[in-house]
């Protein structure tokens, strides 16, 4: 059962992961992904993990307070559904503040110049990070649902 999460989960993170990857063409993007080693090719897959990890941790806590340990009733997964789709918003939108007040302190700055705004380049990456991890959200539960049910 263990395995059978954790490879949902790395299977989740693998996707989002490359379907997040063409924003890194942004290079105020880019550049947030410079630390800790100073290598794109390392920090992206590292920290997207991380971040993927908790927040496939804040998917289980949002089951657990919305139905319980019990079985799930429909209006449990309309709540569960929507509960997740806030938190696909909620949960990178803090991440994206804390990113914005703590990298200028650490002297990780994004690059000046022409282009998008350091803020409005976040925006953008936290709208598509919603819209990605909530479809494959749906489509894992969807998944799952029609292969339990009963032949």
């Amino acid at each position: 059962m263990v395995r059978a999460a954790l490879s949902v989960v790395a299977g989740f993170t693998v996707v989002t992961l490359l379907f997040w990857s063409p924003l890194l063409a942004i290079t105020r993007l880019r550049e947030l992904f410079r630390w800790p080693t100073n290598r794109l090719v390392v920090n992206y897959p590292l920290i997207g993990s991380v971040l993927l990890a908790a927040q496939s941790l804040s998917y289980l806590v949002v089951m657990l307070l919305t139905a319980g340990t019990g079985t799930v009733t429909g209006g449990d997964a309309v709540g569960i559904v929507g509960d997740v789709l806030a938190v696909n918003l909620l949960f990178p939108s803090t991440l994206a503040l804390v990113v914005l007040r703590v990298l200028p302190e650490r002297g990780h700055r994004t690059p000046t110049g022409d282009g998008l705004s350091p803020r409005l380049a976040l925006g953008i990456g936290v709208v598509w990070y919603g819209i990605v991890t909530s479809v494959g959200f749906v489509l894992i539960g969807l998944v799952v649902t029609f292969a339990n049910l009963p032949l």
